[in-house]
């Protein structure tokens, strides 16, 4: 799995975190599942910025999601 996929999947999952952590936060239940996700997420993306060589740059972070996408679904 290269970085390219890595960051997506990162992207992915702080996405789907934010609002999970929101929810759990207005319903007064705890934050873990959530806070964990959040880190994991930044992880992924750190990882990803970290082991491409040049790293990324904000135009290019899109095409490489949609690029990511559309080689899953080929």
């Amino acid at each position: 799995m290269g970085p390219d996929a890595i960051l997506t999947i990162g992207l992915v999952l702080a996405t789907f975190s934010v609002p999970a952590f929101l929810s759990a936060m207005a319903d007064g239940r705890s934050t873990r599942a959530a806070s964990l996700s959040v880190l994991l997420a930044g992880c992924a993306v750190v990882y990803a910025l970290t082991t491409k060589p040049g790293g990324y740059s904000g135009e290019e972070i899109p095409r490489v999601v949609i690029g990511t996408l559309a080689s899953l679904i080929k």
